[in-house]
């Protein structure tokens, strides 16, 4: 019999992805915020007791940036703990739970690391609540707006100049590769660790990006660009490095897409698939 599963966060990068990925093979349920309100502990506890899901993924999450957000920065810490909470008061009603930490959880001077850092102490205390910690994930369907490897493989897509905000190097995950993580936690959790390090060790710049970038195809131009979106980790002036331990991935039975596979992909997608160029932020 196939395991039941609830995603939250359905119209999410990572939700959508895992829904894709998970379909064919789980009985899964992908539900969005108006399907299911997270922050409302009465109508989770009874939609988790009704339905007697096996696994919950929770993916959903609330935060303020970059600054086209329409969410409230006075709220992230707020939300984003009660929706985790609300989840994780019900663990009696699945089998187990994985939620996505973040390299945020180390930056706890803001709103969003410091949720997730609480987070990650309330899980430790749960056995059957596991933090898959995240860095940079990447792939087709994230915001090409302002993540820099998606923005640059777009621009290159468009045959325009890409433009090099000041950023530190970043870990860089394919997005199958953290759906195939998932499905084997969901396989093996009873033997696996509570909170690892989601990473591939590809840890690069955006200037090594874009060296690998020119090893696939042209580009046209490239120019400094002196501003940086900020984002949930990241403000608007820092530059620091954003990486974890890669060696528990590494570990898995999980042929890893290699930088260079993922670069052709996205650069083949945006082709076919071309944003709205007055919609770069950078």
């Amino acid at each position: 019999m196939n395991k039941k599963i609830l995603i939250t966060g359905a119209r999410g990068f990572v939700g959508k992805n895992l829904e894709k990925i998970l379909s064919p093979n789980y009985d899964v349920i992908a539900c969005t915020r108006q399907q299911l309100d997270l922050l409302d502990r009465g109508k989770v506890a009874t939609f988790l007791k009704d339905k007697k899901f096996d696994v919950v993924i929770h993916t959903a999450t609330y935060d303020a940036a970059p600054e086209f957000s329409i969410n409230k920065p006075d709220k992230v810490l707020e939300y984003n703990l009660r929706m985790f909470d609300n989840l994780a008061q019900c663990d009696r009603d699945y089998d187990m739970m994985i939620y996505f930490g973040s390299g945020a959880e180390w930056k706890r001077e803001k709103p969003y690391g410091l949720s997730k850092y609480v987070m990650d102490q309330i899980a430790q205390n749960k056995d059957n609540i596991y933090n898959l910690r995240l860095y940079s994930v990447y792939g087709p369907g994230t915001d090409w707006r302002y993540r820099f490897i998606n923005n640059a493989c777009a621009k290159v897509a468009l045959e325009m100049p890409i433009k090099i905000p000041p950023i530190g190097k970043c870990d860089y995950l394919h997005i199958d590769d953290l759906c195939r993580v998932v499905e084997y936690y969901i396989r093996n959790f009873k033997t696996l660790p509570k909170n690892p390090d989601i990473c591939s060790g590809d840890v690069l710049s955006p200037e090594e990006i874009v060296r690998r970038i020119k090893e696939v195809t042209p580009v046209k131009d490239v120019i400094p660009h002196h501003v940086v979106s900020p984002t949930v980790s990241r403000s608007q002036s820092c530059g620091e490095n954003y990486f974890g331990n890669p060696s528990f991935v590494n570990y898995l039975p999980v042929t890893l897409t290699s930088i260079d596979e993922g670069i052709k992909e996205l650069i083949n997608f945006y082709k076919a698939n071309q944003p709205d160029i007055e919609q770069f932020v950078y």
